[in-house]
């Protein structure tokens, strides 16, 4: 998506053994979902746009990191209006690459879609939320990259929002953090399936809800067609530094971040 919710970037909460029992046979258990057939021939015989849905273990981090590097980095309205990404083609944000592996990375809620080829073409990084703090989480007080830490300050900024009126107090939501797609494969329905098994598997670890932050248009016109409900809008224009000046204002028609919830 393209975006969603780079706020998120605390470590998922602890979850106590039973659920982590049970997550863990539901991961050795859960087939992967059946091949999808982008191609359109009579007869079946492309296979070339033809991909399955696994669920991302520790040891396909370096894997999701170099397409995330690709895709994601690059292709997020924030970090585009900021430079987050030097120029260079290995150049990266280490901070947001720490973020995808501590937070998302083997926690049995992380998917990728995989190609008949085994290329990664799709990836979407969840995870459970931790409650709302009172005080600035360590995580953004202690980020020494001044761009990224403006992106975790707004989303945070929305989180407080969200909350504000406690009807997610004390429940269990599933966290979509970063869900993106092969400029290739796009408009192929690979994030919907992201989104979709994301669902699944929240309800098999009985989530109340799913929630996804969007910073860009089509991140959240995606969560729509899903049948999310929005729960809170900023405009970027609304989002202003002590002068008055927005701090983010990201090419058209990435006009304003958007918080979805999914009642499960």
């Amino acid at each position: 998506m393209e975006s969603i919710r780079v706020s998120n970037l605390v470590d998922a909460t602890r979850i106590d053994t039973e659920k982590i029992n049970a997550a863990a046979s539901f991961v050795k258990d859960a087939p992967k979902i059946a091949r999808y057939s982008l191609a359109d021939s009579a007869d079946g015989s492309n296979s070339d746009m033809d991909y399955h849905i696994e669920i991302i273990n520790k040891d396909d981090k370096l894997r999701v990191l170099k397409f995330l590097r690709r895709f994601f980095f690059r292709d997020e309205p924030l970090n585009q209006y900021i430079k987050l990404i030097p120029e260079g083609e290995d150049s990266t944000c280490i901070e947001l690459e720490d973020y995808c592996s501590n937070a998302s990375l083997g926690n049995n809620f992380s998917l990728m879609a995989v190609s008949a080829s085994g290329a990664i073409v799709g990836v979407i990084l969840n995870g459970k939320m931790d409650p709302p703090s009172s005080e600035e989480p360590e995580y953004i007080w202690s980020c020494t990259n001044v761009k990224f830490k403006k992106i975790l300050r707004l989303l945070r900024y929305v989180d407080e929002r969200v909350n504000a009126g406690g009807q997610f107090r004390d429940l269990n939501i599933m966290e979509i953090r970063i869900i993106s797609v092969d400029t290739n494969w796009r408009g192929q329905g690979i994030a919907k399936a992201l989104i979709e098994k994301t669902v699944e598997i929240a309800k098999e670890q009985e989530f109340h809800y799913v929630r996804a932050d969007c910073t860009s248009l089509f991140s959240a016109k995606l969560c729509a067609r899903a049948g999310f409900d929005m729960v809170y809008k900023l405009d970027y224009s609304d989002y202003v530094d002590d002068d008055g000046k927005p701090i983010f204002s990201p090419v058209l028609p990435h006009t304003s971040v958007t918080s979805y919830v999914k009642k499960l």
